[in-house]
């Protein structure tokens, strides 16, 4: 099968670089270009490579707009930036922009062959997973550190598993995160940097087994408990990991950390609602204001964004109305507090819905389940089972 890659560059040695560590791939077609963002819509439309390297020595915010024109009218183009600027700024504006990847100069030709093996899993599985029906992806992500994000995220997910939905916890949290105690004291046989390093491997039997079934339903795929390696996941990775769980779960639930890194901004950006959590005071309302303000100058539109009030209770200092007004964004969901039933469910690593699922937190969940899936399908042994967390 034909591989067409193209080229461009203002310098001479950089394109014959490029011909040469992309010569020895199967079925490679190489062209170079003399130039550099303003012949690119060109080169798209007369060549329609499968792939194409930019070098990109320089930028501005005038650049980074025509970049980002050019893609947007060409949205499948698999763009490689070529870049000696590896600053997290530019690698967001990057990502935001529509680049697939940004490789760092010097060239090594291992590099330019991965993005290019990147690039060919990638049209793969999404020719495989055409034409079925996607999943729904949520993030759920803390306005700052303890607003209860990940209890949210593992006991919605399993709020969901109990309709009969396939669904998936992907915890992104790469430092530590800690979603998989939540539901379950098994022990995880792999993680989500290790799958990210099976890239070349990596399809939906891969994904499942490298996850912890907790019931018929419900998988979660943990973080490692050493972070040694957690550098090495790259944006790519997540985008794939993503997509994979897409393709495959009914309901994807993401379970984020307030530092948006590139890599989180595009689990984000993947996302099809963001889940902001917070609780009602001061702290947490300005960091909240803080994280909607970020999110709409990354682009995310308000009905993508849905503020999550946790442990609401009425008559505090701080009311919904105040963090409407301060955040500009409606709240979404309350959850109700209920100190000693959470706590127990966290402590024992059982879900809330099985171990107390009367508890108002259990009930607000369940409607919360019911809001995302309102047509769910029944689990065999009807509405009480299904309440009482049992696996048909």
């Amino acid at each position: 099968m034909t591989l067409k890659i193209s080229a461009l560059s203002q310098i001479e040695k950089t394109l014959d670089d490029l011909q040469v560590m992309v010569s020895g791939l199967p079925g490679a077609v190489f062209t170079a270009h003399s130039g550099g963002v303003e012949a690119l819509t060109n080169v798209l439309h007369a060549q329609q490579p499968d792939l194409v390297y930019l070098d990109f020595p320089e930028h501005s915010d005038e650049l980074m707009k025509q970049l980002e024109d050019v893609l947007l009218s060409r949205p499948s183009a698999w763009l490689v930036l070529l870049s000696p600027d590896r600053s997290p700024d530019f690698l967001m504006k990057a990502m935001r922009a529509g680049v697939r990847e940004v490789l760092a100069m010097p060239l090594e030709a291992m590099q330019v062959q991965q993005a290019v093996k990147r690039m060919q899993i990638h049209q793969a599985n999404s020719g495989r997973e055409r034409g079925q029906a996607a999943g729904r992806v949520l993030a759920m992500i803390p306005s700052k550190g303890g607003a209860g994000a990940t209890f949210l995220a593992t006991n919605l997910a399993y709020a969901l598993s109990q309709h009969g939905k396939r669904v998936a916890v992907l915890d992104l949290k790469l430092y530590f995160g800690d979603s998989a105690i939540y539901l379950s004291d098994g022990v995880s046989v792999s993680n989500v940097v290790e799958l990210a390093s099976k890239s070349r491997q990596m399809d939906a039997t891969l994904l499942a087994s490298s996850m912890i079934k907790i019931n018929n339903s419900l998988f979660v795929l943990a973080t490692p408990d050493s972070p040694d390696h957690v550098a090495d996941v790259t944006v790519a990775d997540i985008e794939k990991i993503i997509e994979l769980a897409r393709a495959n779960y009914d309901f994807v639930v993401l379970d984020i950390g307030n530092a948006l890194d590139p890599l989180m901004i595009k689990a984000l950006d993947m996302a099809d609602s963001i889940n902001l959590v917070l609780q009602l005071n001061l702290p947490f309302v300005r960091a909240a204001k803080r994280m909607v303000s970020v999110f709409r100058d990354l682009g995310y539109a308000n009905d993508k964004l849905h503020l999550v009030v946790n442990r609401n209770e009425l008559g505090g200092d701080i009311s919904l109305a105040d963090v409407e007004r301060s955040c500009v964004l409606k709240v979404a969901q309350t959850i109700p507090n209920s100190h000693k039933p959470v706590s127990a469910s966290i402590n024992q690593g059982r879900p809330l819905m099985e171990l107390t699922p009367r508890d108002p937190v259990a009930l607000a969940l369940t409607a919360w389940a019911e809001k995302l899936d309102p047509t769910p399908q029944k689990k065999k042994g009807g509405w009480f089972s299904g309440l009482m967390g049992k696996s048909s």
